[in-house]
C-alpha cells in the first residue's frame, strides 16, 4: 500500500526531470541580464565609455582588422575616437528598444530583440527603421562578457 503511495510522486519527479529545465542559477540570469540591460542602455544613450569598455572584449564590431587582434580591439581608446566620430556625423540619433528577452545555459548567455531607430545624418534624409539585434555573452572570472553583437534591418521608412 505504501509503494502505491509513491508512485505518483515518483512519476511526477520523472516528469520535472524530463521537463526543458535551465541548468543555470536564477542568479546568474539576473546578472546577465543586468549585463545585456546596460550594454543597451549604453548603446541607446550613446555612451562611448561604456560602449568601448564592453566591445573591447568583443569580436566583429569593426571592418578594419588593423585594430582588432585575437578577436580584441587593440586600442580602446583608438575605439573610442571611432564612436565618438561615428556619432558626431548625426544630428538626431535615437533608440528604442521595443523587445528583450535573454536566457542563460551554462555559462553561455544569448539576448535577442528588437528596436526602432530614428536618425538624422548631417548629410542625408531623416531615416526610421525596425532592426533586429542579438548578443552572444560568456561568463569568465564571474563577470558577463560580451563575444558578439549582431543586428539586421527589419523595415526602414522615412
Amino acid at each position: 500500500m505504501k509503494r502505491n503511495a509513491f508512485i505518483p510522486f515518483i512519476l511526477l519527479l520523472m516528469l520535472s526531470l524530463a521537463m526543458n529545465t535551465s541548468i543555470t542559477y536564477a542568479d546568474d540570469l539576473e546578472e546577465f541580464k543586468a549585463a545585456v540591460i546596460r550594454y543597451n542602455d549604453s548603446l541607446i544613450h550613446w555612451d562611448v565609455d561604456i560602449i568601448a569598455d564592453i566591445e573591447a572584449e568583443a569580436v566583429g564590431f569593426t571592418f578594419k582588422d588593423e585594430y582588432i587582434t585575437n578577436h580584441k580591439i587593440l586600442d580602446k581608446e583608438l575605439w573610442k575616437q571611432q564612436l565618438k566620430e561615428l556619432i558626431s556625423q548625426y544630428e538626431y540619433y535615437d533608440i528604442n528598444m521595443v523587445t528583450s528577452q535573454a536566457d542563460v545555459i551554462g555559462n553561455t548567455g544569448i539576448a535577442c530583440g528588437n528596436y526602432k531607430v530614428s536618425r538624422k545624418h548631417k548629410e542625408y534624409p531623416w531615416v526610421s527603421a525596425k532592426k533586429r539585434w542579438s548578443s552572444t555573452w560568456v561568463k569568465t572570472n564571474g563577470q558577463w562578457k560580451l563575444v558578439f553583437y549582431h543586428f539586421e534591418l527589419i523595415e526602414t521608412w522615412r
